[in-house]
């Protein structure tokens, strides 16, 4: 009952608090599909509206991106599928499309029949992996463990899948199906741990959007984007029987803040909890810059206007400085929000100079 009255206040305060913002001019808020950037920055399409993206991995070596993009038919007959690996450079420009399959931390693309190195070299070959015994051998419970032992010590990195442990030795891969009678709970846990963690090149990057959309403005992470309203387009009351809840979803307005002060006003259809929306930001330990971008929509079927897609928000001018500010000072403004005082911080010597340049 009382999840049943919380959801129900929270759904009534978003409504109350649209009619609050009438003077917000709604007019300025884009989705990404149909937004035209800032003076600074453009918002560039990575992955269309109807795919989906996931796995956002960043390759230490390379400085690439990598990210799944799939298609899921909403209609039943539709069977087509498409499913791609991108590989974008640090700006989101796609360079090239390859395998979808299973990507390991040492770069392997990875899939129960073969391995391929197209993420380390680029080569697209599909390698089978390599057997040392014959059938009747790897049912031998001795000359199994023996063979085990052997590639477990030599291997860089080990990778179980269901009932098979793969090895690579020296840039091939081995495989070698389970033996029941020699394995067991401790063999697989401590005796014998998989190997993942000592030859890492990728990376996955994590979601920097913040958890929580409401709240007290002081108590809220906006430093990359804020919630400046939402409106109501769909409401229904659901009655489960004991479970009965008060369901809305609507338009988020939303403000993304960049670094050289310009702010980028999107929309996007959600339901009333999250806008769901991914943000992520490769680290310039891995060659990334502060002044770009990803955003990922999560697109869900029972929602026609919820679109997916991938965005980068990206400089429009490669050469303007990722930061406006070498020292910020921050103040309140009159709702309580954390803001930079543009007053009493210091532009840098690099901005400065970018901006001359420009006039």
């Amino acid at each position: 009952m009382q999840k049943i009255i919380l959801i129900t206040i929270l759904i009534f305060s978003l409504v109350s608090c649209h009619m609050k913002s009438q003077e917000i001019d709604y007019t300025q808020f884009k989705e990404l599909h149909e937004h035209q950037g800032s003076k600074n920055y453009e918002i560039v399409e990575i992955i269309p509206t109807q795919n989906q993206a996931s796995y956002f991995q960043v390759d230490t070596i390379s400085k690439n991106v990598f990210v799944n993009s799939f298609f899921e038919p909403k209609s039943k007959r539709r069977e087509e599928m498409e499913y791609d690996r991108l590989r974008l450079d640090m700006f989101g420009t796609t360079k090239d499309k390859g395998f979808s399959e299973y990507l390991l931390k040492d770069g392997t693309m990875w899939n129960s029949e073969y391995y391929s190195n197209w993420v380390i070299n680029g080569d697209t070959t599909r390698h089978s992996y390599i057997r040392l015994l014959s059938e009747k051998e790897e049912k031998d419970p001795e000359k199994w463990l023996e063979k085990f032992k052997e590639l477990y010590t030599k291997s860089t990195y080990v990778y179980e899948s269901s009932w098979e442990y793969f090895f690579k030795v020296e840039k091939k891969w081995y495989m070698l199906p389970y033996n029941l009678d020699v394995i067991n709970d401790n063999f697989v846990n401590n005796l014998y741990p998989v190997k993942e963690d000592k030859d890492i090149r990728m990376v996955e990057l994590q979601n920097l959007a913040p958890i929580f959309y409401y709240g007290k403005p002081e108590e809220l992470d906006t430093h990359l984007i804020k919630r400046i309203d939402y409106e109501s387009t769909y409401f229904k009351e659901v009655d489960k029987g004991l479970n009965k809840y008060n369901f809305s979803a609507g338009w988020w307005f939303l403000e993304v803040y960049m670094p050289l002060g310009d702010t980028l006003r999107i929309k996007r259809y959600s339901n009333y909890e999250d806008p769901e929306l991914m943000l992520y930001e490769i680290p310039s330990a891995y060659g990334g810059r502060e002044d770009v971008l990803f955003i990922v929509q999560n697109p869900e079927e029972i929602f026609m206007s919820q679109v997916g897609g991938m965005y980068v928000i990206r400089p429009k001018d490669p050469e303007q400085p990722q930061r406006r500010y070498k020292k910020i000072i921050y103040k309140r403004n009159e709702n309580g929000e954390r803001v930079i005082d543009a007053k009493l911080s210091e532009e840098s010597d690099e901005y400065k100079a970018w901006k001359v340049n420009k006039k």
